[in-house]
């Protein structure tokens, strides 16, 4: 019985944290947290009602085609929904976007290391065609463009 509890207690302090970690990434591979998956279907829902009809069935054309495979190439896509919009549109669209990282920045746990760009140093580079086409083109499609875009010709 008396070397029962050594062993006990050597099980239980390397059992506690093992069993944290498999919850840890459990979690990760569950994938977004639901505030995040709230905070960007928001935001798809408020930027594609912020573009006039006309120009929201042409954007959604431009996705379509993304999504149907006819066009691989994501910064030509962006470039084409660039165009279509209308400068008040881009604005509003990009107000949207703001205010969706916004969201996700509020909801991310901080770094333990305390790294990390902030909000106030962190810009952005993305065009509103960009962001419009991360909204509405599947994340499978997204990964399936990604992975081919980093294969060596």
């Amino acid at each position: 019985m008396m070397k029962a509890l050594p062993v006990l207690a050597i099980l239980m302090a390397t059992g506690l944290p093992l069993a944290a970690c498999a919850q840890q990434s459990a979690d990760a591979a569950a994938g977004p947290s639901p505030a995040i998956v709230q905070a960007r279907a928001a935001a798809k829902t408020a930027a594609f009602n912020d573009l006039g009809e006309t120009d929201r069935a042409k954007v959604q054309a431009v996705i379509d085609q993304v999504n149907g495979g006819q066009l691989t190439d994501m910064r030509a896509a962006a470039q084409q929904i660039d165009a279509i919009l209308t400068p008040s549109e881009s604005t509003a669209v990009l107000a949207e976007r703001t205010k969706m990282m916004q969201t996700i920045r509020a909801n991310m746990p901080a770094r333990p290391d305390g790294a990390g760009p902030s909000a106030a140093t962190h810009k952005s580079t993305s065009s509103v065609g960009r962001f419009l086409l991360q909204l509405g083109v599947s994340p499978e499609k997204l990964r399936e463009l990604r992975h081919a875009q980093q294969k060596p010709q």
